[in-house]
C-alpha cells in the first residue's frame, strides 16, 4: 500500500526540523562514526570524574556489582544508614583490607568508625579471626586498662562483614607529619613506649597468647587529640601463638629478622617492632626503610651488625640463600669473632654510610643531627638509657630480647610508669 503523498511530505518536514535544530556533531550517527573517539573520551571523564567523587580508585580490578565498586569495597554513600542504626559520613581510612568509615551511632548520640571490610571471600575469613581475637582482648579487658581498641558491634551488611569500633583520634604516622618529620620529644617517647608496652604486655599474657603481627605508627591512634594515651589497632594480621597462620608478616620497615630469615617466631616480633617505632618516633624516619627484604636485612646489619651464625643455620635454605652465602672470609663479625656467612648480594644500601645504633639515635650529639641539644630532658644520661632499651628491643635473638615486663621496669621508663596522661608537645 502506497504512503499518500501529503503524509510523506509530513514525514520530510519533520525531519528537517530535527535536523535543523541539531547540531550535526550531536546526532547519534555522528558520535559513533566520525566522532567516536570524541565520544569514548567523553565517557571515559565521565566514569573518572564519578569514581574521584565516591573515592574509587583508579587501578581497581574486578568485576562490580550492585553496591561495590571494582576492588570489592563497598560504595559508600554519605548519610547512608546502615543495621538501622549508624549513619555513614565519610571515608578516614583505606587499605588491603577495606575501608574505615566515620559515623554517627544513632542509639548512644556519639561518633563511631565503621571498618567496613571487602566483599572477597579471602577477607571476609580472615575477619572472622579478627573478630574472634578482638572477642578475647575486650572480654579478658573488661576495665578498659590494656589499651587496645574497644569493638562495640559487628554484624554482615550487603555481602560485607562491618566493625563498629570507638571513635578515635589521628595516628602516630600522623603526628610525625605534624612535626614535619622532626620527631617528638625523648619525653613523649616514653609515654608512647610505655602505653604500647602495656597492651604487649596485655598480649604475651599466657591466657592471652596473641602477636599483633603488624605493629606501625599507622596501627597506634591518639585516644583524644593533643593527649599522650593511645590504643593499638587493627588486629586484621593478628594470630594466637599456638596458631600462626602466615610467614609473610608484618610491614617491611618494622618486619624483625626472625621474620625476614623465615624462621618461627612469637610474640617477640612486636617487640623488635616497637624498637623501630620508638626510634622513628625520635628521629622522624625510619631506621630500617629497606626497598624490599634483602635491602631490609641489609640495614638492619648495617646498624646492628651479623646475625648470629645460629640464626643464619636454622633459616630454611631457599630464604637463607636469597641473603647470604657460605664464605671463609667474613665481612662482619659478631662480639669480634669472624663467622662463616657473607651476604650473597650488595644492594644500594652498601653505598650508605655505616652508623651505629648510637650515632642514629644521637646519643652524644644532642639527638638525631644535634636537635635537641641543650633541651631538658636529652642529655648524655637520658639517651644513654634510651639506647640501652632500644638496644635490648633490637636483640637479634627472640629468645634474649626482652619482654614487655622487663621493659616497663626499665631505667627508661620506669618514672613514667602509671603516670597520668599528658599533652602531645613534640
Amino acid at each position: 500500500m502506497s504512503i499518500p503523498n501529503a503524509q510523506v511530505q509530513r514525514i520530510e518536514n519533520k525531519k528537517s526540523s530535527t535536523h535543523s535544530q541539531r547540531p550535526s556533531s550531536r546526532r547519534p550517527v555522528f558520535k559513533v562514526s566520525v566522532g567516536l573517539i570524541d565520544t569514548y573520551r567523553g565517557i571515559n571523564r565521565k566514569y573518572y570524574a564519578n569514581k574521584a567523587r565516591l573515592g574509587i580508585s583508579q587501578s581497581c580490578t574486578g568485576v562490580c556489582n550492585g553496591y561495590d565498586d571494582c576492588d570489592f569495597n563497598y560504595i559508600v554513600t554519605p548519610n547512608e544508614v546502615i543495621s538501622d542504626r549508624y549513619v555513614l559520613y565519610e571515608r578516614v581510612g583505606k587499605g588491603s583490607f577495606g575501608q574505615v568509615v566515620r559515623a554517627i551511632d544513632r542509639e548512644e548520640c556519639c561518633e563511631v568508625a565503621v571498618k567496613i571490610i571487602k566483599s572477597r571471600r579471602q577477607f571476609m575469613v580472615q575477619a572472622k579471626t579478627e573478630m574472634k581475637i578482638l572477642h578475647k582482648l575486650n572480654r579478658n579487658d573488661t576495665n578498659d586498662q590494656h589499651n587496645i581498641v574497644r569493638l562495640l558491634d559487628h554484624f554482615v551488611y550487603r555481602g560485607h562483614q562491618c566493625f563498629i569500633f570507638e571513635k578515635l583520634s589521628y595516628n602516630l604516622y600522623e603526628l610525625l607529619q605534624k612535626s614535619n618529620f622532626k620527631g617528638v620529644s625523648l619525653n613523649l617517647v616514653r609515654r608512647f613506649g610505655t602505653e604500647i608496652l602495656k597492651a604487649l604486655e596485655f598480649l604475651a599474657r599466657p591466657d592471652i597468647n596473641i602477636i599483633h603481627c603488624d605493629l606501625k605508627p599507622e596501627n597506634i591512634l591518639l585516644c583524644k587529640e593533643n593527649r599522650s594515651a593511645i590504643k593499638v589497632i587493627d588486629f586484621g594480621s593478628s594470630c594466637e601463638v599456638s596458631n600462626r597462620m602466615f610467614s609473610y608478616i608484618q610491614s617491611r620497615f618494622y618486619r624483625s629478622p626472625e621474620v625476614l630469615l623465615g624462621l618461627p617466631y612469637d610474640t617477640a616480633i612486636d617487640m623488635w617492632s616497637l624498637g623501630c617505632i620508638l626510634v622513628e618516633m625520635h628521629t622522624g624516619e625510619p631506621i630500617f626503610s629497606g626497598s624490599d627484604e634483602i635491602d631490609q636485612l641489609y640495614r638492619i646489619i648495617k646498624t646492628l651488625g651479623m646475625p648470629p651464625t645460629e640464626m643464619i643455620e636454622r633459616s630454611p635454605a631457599g630464604v637463607r640463600s636469597k641473603f647470604f652465602e657460605n664464605s671463609p672470609i667474613s665481612m662482619f663479625a659478631v662480639d669480634g669473632c669472624e663467622v662463616p656467612w657473607n651476604l650473597k648480594n650488595e644492594t644500594k644500601a652498601s653505598l650508605l654510610e655505616e652508623k651505629s645504633l648510637a650515632e642514629v639515635i644521637g646519643v652524644s650529639t644532642g639527638g638525631p643531627s644535634g636537635r635537641r641539644a641543650g633541651q631538658d630532658g636529652h642529655d648524655v644520661s637520658n639517651y644513654t638509657m634510651f639506647h640501652d632499651i632500644i638496644t635490648k628491643m633490637l636483640w637479634y635473638d627472640p629468645e634474649l630480647r626482652i619482654s614487655p615486663s622487663e621493659a616497663l621496669r626499665h631505667p627508661f621508663l620506669r618514672s613514667m610508669y602509671g603516670r597520668a596522661d599528658a599533652g602531645t608537645q613534640t
